[in-house]
């Protein structure tokens, strides 16, 4: 839980899923998260073995990032999530079903 607890944490987790992308492309498709906590993050999700940090031998050298097993695993905790928020709104609202739509 403390993974997830830290800010911003499951939106990268979800943006990376099953891609790798650029620091540059992260940090465009977050544009809610700045640079600094982006960086931050990565830093801290890579020590802990979920985001793996990749150098590309390309010119200009350029650095990625990727999702390892242990990160792609998140998917199954995203999915439970919002079934069970979609099974709390429901609860709070009883007009609506478990997708949200009345």
């Amino acid at each position: 839980m403390d993974v997830l607890a830290r800010p911003w944490t499951g939106l990268i987790l979800s943006t990376l899923a099953g891609q790798q992308l650029g620091f540059c492309e992260l940090a465009e498709r977050l544009e809610v998260i700045g640079d600094r906590m982006l960086s931050l993050r990565l830093k801290e999700l890579e020590s802990r073995g979920i985001v793996q940090r990749l150098v590309l031998s390309e010119a200009p050298l350029r650095v990625a990032y990727r999702l390892t097993e242990l990160g792609e695993g998140f998917q199954e905790v995203a999915r439970a999530i919002e079934c069970w928020g979609g099974k709390l709104m429901a609860h709070q609202d009883p007009g609506l079903s478990i997708d949200g739509s009345e």
